[in-house]
């Protein structure tokens, strides 16, 4: 089976609905605390699902079927690579919110490809852990004020430094679900979890 390439991007009907429903939502409902508060319980999900599964089972690669908001290249991942791309993405994240709180404005061209994982390392869940442990702390101590300037998402819209935190929580929500998708069809293919 083949993939569409990096940064294919998403069903046209599905991004419109995030980019013109979702989007707008949770700018209403949610607040930088309420933000974080989520994305912290993501995390605690995500290294539950992960510590259950025996680590030989890690870096295995598995095409799973598409969930709502991943494209299609983002199919055959191994739970090492969601938690690398969720690291990498992290990380740009964090950067962009530092950038736009200063009202500066974010020079680099964001790219979907440019967040893939390229390595699939062996320890990748304690990378992960730590990288979200410094923007947890980060976000704390964060002033909460938003900032008039904004940087375009390359799918949806322009997010300001507040859009970019509330963004950390959907887009890990998205990818917990993936990493449940994949232990699924572990279980499905190795018949041992």
């Amino acid at each position: 089976m083949k993939l569409s390439k990096p940064g294919a991007g998403l069903p046209n009907m599905e991004r419109l609905i995030i980019k013109n429903i979702l989007v707008p939502s949770v700018r209403i409902i949610f607040t930088w605390d309420i933000a974080l508060l989520y994305l912290k319980k993501e995390i605690k999900l995500i290294k539950s699902l992960v510590e259950k599964l025996p680590k030989e089972l890690h870096q295995k690669q598995v095409i799973i079927d598409r969930v709502f908001a991943i494209e299609d290249n983002t199919r055959q991942f191994s739970i090492n690579m969601v938690l690398e791309h969720l690291t990498i993405a992290g990380n740009a994240v964090m950067l962009v919110i530092e950038t736009l709180s200063q009202e500066e404005e974010f020079q680099k061209e964001i790219k979907i490809e440019d967040v893939k994982p390229k390595k699939n390392k062996e320890e990748q869940l304690s990378e992960f852990l730590e990288f979200y442990n410094k923007y947890f702390e980060y976000i704390n101590k964060h002033p909460k004020k938003q900032s008039k300037t904004k940087k375009k998402h390359p799918w949806f819209i322009e997010f300001n430094n507040y859009d970019w935190s509330i963004f950390m929580f959907m887009h890990t929500f998205i990818h917990r679900r993936q990493i449940e998708a994949i232990i699924k069809k572990l279980g499905e293919d190795c018949d041992q979890y």
